[in-house]
């Protein structure tokens, strides 16, 4: 009797191995696997948040080549508006590179929203101002003043006082000398143009400078 239950219990046991997958399963549980992470990123960076790497010296001194910023996706995709004086994350009119010569992907820069809608912008001697209203008083901040040594008499790219539409940004470099940014624009070379952005070429606020760890702050 017992030993008719010890071989009845090792075939039992040996039922229950499972049977080797083979690699086509192994291959279609990996292709699985990587397009659910792939979908995770995409919805993660297209809805919520990022994280970009500064290339370049256009926003010292306040980000520095090679940081890591934490870019809060969500607070402009689900928002009406950004505030002024925002570091963004932003695109450029027709500036892309293309994947494999065939898919477009969108250029990133890193600079300041220094107008929203409603506020002004104007060239003056060569030097670009931004005109908006803070607590019932005007006021007008030039952009690169050091350029009017060079047009005292005036410059023939200035340009009378535009108003931002409702949905235009002005973004700037922090770095004003070294940055092309919104300002390029209405000049004599408009192969760079960049003036104005839309919100939709926004992709983000910067809130935090992440790596490296010695440098962690809040971006502002």
């Amino acid at each position: 009797m017992d030993e008719n239950m010890n071989q009845t219990g090792e075939t039992g046991k040996k039922g229950k191995r499972k049977a080797k997958k083979s690699w086509k399963q192994e291959l279609k549980e990996w292709v699985v696997a990587l397009a659910s992470a792939l979908i995770i990123v995409f919805i993660l960076q297209s809805f919520l948040f990022c994280i970009i790497r500064v290339e370049g010296q256009s926003m010292e001194t306040t980000l520095h080549d090679g940081e890591r910023l934490f870019v809060n996706v969500a607070g402009v995709k689900f928002s009406q508006s950004i505030p002024r004086n925002s570091i963004v994350i932003c695109h450029y009119p027709n500036r892309s590179t293309k994947l494999l010569g065939i898919i477009p992907i969108e250029t990133n820069f890193v600079k300041r929203l220094v107008a929203v809608p409603g506020d002004q912008v104007y060239r003056k001697n060569g030097v670009t101002h931004i005109v908006y209203e803070e607590d019932g008083q005007t006021v007008d901040v030039p952009m690169d003043e050091r350029l009017e040594q060079y047009f005292p008499n005036g410059s023939p790219e200035d340009y009378e006082a535009y108003t931002l539409g409702e949905d235009e940004y002005f973004a700037v470099g922090d770095n004003r000398y070294n940055s092309h940014d919104s300002r390029d624009w209405r000049d004599s070379d408009d192969s760079n143009d960049v003036g104005p952005i839309t919100k939709d070429m926004v992709v983000g606020r910067v809130q935090q400078v992440l790596w490296p760890l010695n440098s962690f702050r809040t971006a502002k």
